[in-house]
């Protein structure tokens, strides 16, 4: 491959990839059991998760509150417990660019990796403040955006008893109008490169 070929791509690559190095989670939180406009429920842990969808790790699901897990504030339904050293992983076939998951009584050792970027305790509900201090009153809709960035996985886990949770959705899966932008811009470098190449070739 000629070097100006080359060059071009790498510039193409470095297009692709500026708006992720720049992409940064934001976590946001509401009061409630709350489906938000745009975000599809493909968890709910009484059905088999919705396709392209699917759960793995060691878990414990719960269809009321124990000794050992308190389901969240209103919630009747299944949800997950999961107990010191337990975690489980949602990977999606398409991805997404934002989710969320309903999840009460935060403590410190609750925990959510997502595209590298590892939360826990009141960071992982992020704002407004919460405190991780296992209040049980507490129920939360977090949101998770990951500025335009996809992802295919987000794990939830535990270094205690418990973190509950359940109803999650996700929203997106295709790249940002940003994105878009800065990969055609790429392609454009591309093309001009080829047709100036190629008018050298010509005129020699």
């Amino acid at each position: 491959m000629h070097k100006t070929v080359r060059c071009a791509l790498l510039a193409l690559a470095t297009l692709a990839f500026a708006g992720a190095a720049d992409a940064a989670v934001t976590v946001t939180n509401v009061v409630g059991d709350v489906l938000a406009p745009g975000f599809t429920k493909v968890v709910d842990f009484d059905n088999a998760p919705a396709a392209g969808y699917s759960l793995s790790g060691t878990f414990s699901v719960f269809a009321n509150s124990t000794g050992i897990a308190a389901a969240p504030p209103g919630d009747a339904t299944k949800f997950a417990g999961l107990q010191s050293g337990q975690s489980l992983n949602l990977h999606s076939v398409t991805g997404f660019n934002k989710f969320s998951f309903y999840m009460g009584s935060p403590d410190s050792y609750n925990y959510v990796t997502v595209n590298g970027v590892t939360l826990n305790g009141s960071a992982l509900m992020g704002l407004p403040f919460v405190a991780s201090n296992g209040n049980q009153s507490v129920g939360r809709t977090v949101t998770y955006d990951l500025g335009g960035m996809l992802a295919h996985d987000v794990t939830f886990s535990s270094r205690g008893i418990a973190f509950e949770f359940d109803n999650i959705a996700v929203s997106g899966g295709v790249p940002e109008p940003i994105t878009w932008a800065l990969m055609i811009s790429g392609f454009a470098m591309v093309g001009a490169t080829l047709r100036r190449r190629r008018a050298v070739l010509l005129a020699g």
